[in-house]
């Protein structure tokens, strides 16, 4: 609520003139009630209409009086008649004798006369006795309209009301006029001179002062150009957070602010990035740089606050991310097709398998490395038995499919690390590193078993193929030189393998 309060006063206040205005006057009028109140300094208009009935209602009796000495109700009731119609404030009047008889009256009276005998002596109603010859004979009973304001209107009618207004009003001018014109030279933003503000226009970046109360003293050209403001004494007094400007880019809490925690806190805040909206709608990216302005007493007097505009470095960045994401993209997509590219170089297009000069790449220096650690390295080579016989039969459409059928089957039972090449025709050779030659045998023999149960069938297109291969095992060993000499020993148990019936596996052994 109290949060509230001061928002509004805050929202209605032009200034600091005004503010004191209000209070010094407010301060005269409190003195003035509280004299009037102590000595009775204000005319008190309710004593003073008491005053006047009590001495209306004495000449109307005196008149009565003279009137009932010639004894001719005519006479009294045209006497009353002008007593109502010539005082605004009387309601009615009347004669009353002793025993309670009303001899004659005029003007209408809330109640029965009848009940004016239990009427009580006020502002309103007065009764005044009337002797004769000596003795109390009756009274004349007035009534007159209610004294007490009715409406703001009549209240402010009121002297002592109307003294009180114009006092504080004629208070209020006079004390505006003159702060305004102390407070012109005592102004602090009065105290900047013309040359620091031009200097401050120079900048490119934005820069403004505040006080400890976060109020714009001064802002340079920049600032008040993306804010949208022309004129610096605009903005000079305005809070800063309940500028809409600032308000859609600062924080809530007015703590949070960086200009208030550098003076909070008497040092500089730095690097606060805020994203401001200009009356054009772009955004502005800026950093903001705060440091606490200390007086000579190491006191803080305000803040100078410095907005540097990273909106271009922010644009470039983004700009600098997009192309490098293009390139890159770029870059996948050259990687893609080099991939494709080392692919078709490497590898045989119908089978899959790598070809002769890719295997030969790979197979010399892993040659070498095997032949000079002493690591075991087997080679396979393997042949379709009667491959000419599914051409002639079939066609070379289902050749082909055969060759992939068994290309499948090889390629399933092998590991990473071991090398699948198409050597030449429907010939495979197989390079099995880490491997004994006991292994490779057994490897071989699965491998064969794969083949004769898979491979045909796998081809759906022709039904009833048998596909069977022959395969022929080397291993590396002294007195070998290259790699095609172990292929070669491979190819020669090959060999032996077609010669001794096809679908089998034979190892080399090397004539003493």
């Amino acid at each position: 609520m109290k949060r509230l309060v001061l928002k509004l006063w805050n929202s209605v206040s032009f200034g600091p003139a005004t503010r004191i205005s209000f209070g010094l006057t407010s301060l005269v009028v409190s003195m003035l009630l509280v004299a009037d109140l102590m000595f009775g300094l204000l005319p008190d208009p309710v004593a003073q209409l008491r005053v006047q009935r009590a001495h209306l209602a004495q000449s109307v009796a005196t008149q009565v009086s003279l009137v009932m000495d010639e004894v001719n109700p005519q006479v009294l009731h045209r006497l009353l008649k002008s007593l109502v119609a010539r005082e605004p404030g009387m309601v009615s009047v009347a004669v009353r004798r002793r025993d309670g008889r009303v001899l004659a009256q005029e003007g209408d009276h809330p109640g029965s006369w009848s009940q004016a005998r239990e009427l009580k002596p006020s502002l309103e109603f007065l009764q005044v006795p009337l002797d004769l010859n000596g003795q109390h004979w009756g009274g004349v009973e007035l009534s007159f309209v209610k004294a007490t304001p009715n409406g703001v209107l009549q209240w402010a009618q009121q002297p002592s009301v109307l003294i009180v207004l114009l006092l504080g009003v004629g208070s209020f001018v006079g004390f505006s006029l003159y702060l305004r014109r102390v407070l012109s030279h005592l102004d602090p933003s009065a105290v900047i001179p013309d040359r620091v503000r031009s200097a401050f226009d120079v900048f490119a970046g934005g820069v403004m002062v505040v006080d400890p109360s976060s109020r714009l003293m001064m802002t340079n050209a920049a600032l008040r150009r993306w804010m949208g403001s022309a004129a610096d004494t605009s903005l000079q007094g305005q809070i800063v957070d309940e500028l809409d400007w600032f308000k859609a880019a600062l924080p809530m809490e007015r703590g949070d602010h960086p200009w208030v925690r550098a003076m909070n806190h008497a040092q500089s805040v730095d690097g606060e990035l805020f994203v401001f909206r200009t009356p054009q709608g772009a955004s502005l990216r800026t950093m903001v740089n705060s440091a606490p302005i200390l007086d000579s007493l190491r006191k803080v007097r305000g803040a100078l606050v410095t907005f540097e505009n990273v909106t271009p470095l922010h644009d470039l960045n983004t700009q600098l991310i997009k192309s490098m994401t293009d390139l890159e993209f770029s870059r996948q997509e050259i990687q893609t097709k080099n991939d494709e590219l080392q692919k078709l170089a490497t590898r045989d297009p119908l089978t899959g398998a790598m070809n002769r000069r890719a295997l030969f790449d790979k197979l010399d220096p892993l040659f070498a490395e095997y032949l000079q650690t002493g690591r075991p390295l087997c080679c396979i080579m393997t042949d379709i038995d009667h491959f000419k016989s599914f051409n002639d039969r079939h066609g070379h459409a289902v050749g082909d499919q055969v060759l992939q059928a068994v290309t499948r089957s090889l390629a399933s039972a092998l590991r990473e690390v071991d090398l699948l090449c198409r050597y030449g025709g429907e010939e495979f050779c197989i390079v099995l590193p880490d491997v004994d030659e006991a292994h490779a045998c057994a490897i071989a023999e699965r491998l064969r078993i794969d083949v004769e149960t898979r491979a045909g069938a796998s081809i759906r297109s022709t039904a009833g193929l048998q596909v069977t291969s022959s395969f022929g095992v080397s291993t590396l060993r002294c007195g070998l030189d290259n790699a095609p000499e172990l292929i070669d020993e491979a190819d020669q148990a090959l060999y032996q393998a077609k010669k001794a019936g096809r679908n089998r596996v034979v190892r080399f052994t090397p004539v003493p």
